[in-house]
């Protein structure tokens, strides 16, 4: 027997989640195989500045992204730069919203993504 809120599994005789106060089932519904989401470096920095301004700014726009090393960077300051991995896909929206900004200390390099051909 299985909640159908928190996936919790419960042994026979059971009816009723005691954490959720809903009925059990016999079997968890199949979820589908999560799709594959190919990620582009665009920046790299060491300030944690940057890094929040670049949440905020992709937040709003709905530009799918994260932060390789992002943690690391409090442990270890200065070893590796953190780098922004944008969604393939939205790599054009997300240079267009960065080409006139003024970040403090990034490894940017949009050229590769605005060259002309």
């Amino acid at each position: 027997m299985f909640c159908p809120e928190c996936k919790s599994e419960f042994i026979q005789g059971i009816t009723t989640c005691p954490a959720c106060k809903v009925k059990l089932i016999d079997e968890l519904p199949h979820e589908p195989e999560p799709e594959f989401v190919d990620y582009s470096e665009l920046l790299a920095t060491y300030n944690p500045a940057d890094i929040a301004f670049l949440k905020s700014l992709f937040d709003s726009e709905g530009i799918t992204y994260f932060f390789k090393g992002e943690h690391f960077m409090y442990v270890r300051p200065l070893a590796d730069p953190v780098r922004l991995m944008v969604k393939t896909d939205q790599i054009s929206k997300a240079v267009e919203l960065l080409k006139d900004l003024k970040l403090s200390f990034t490894g940017i390099n949009l050229d590769k993504f605005t060259k002309t051909k």
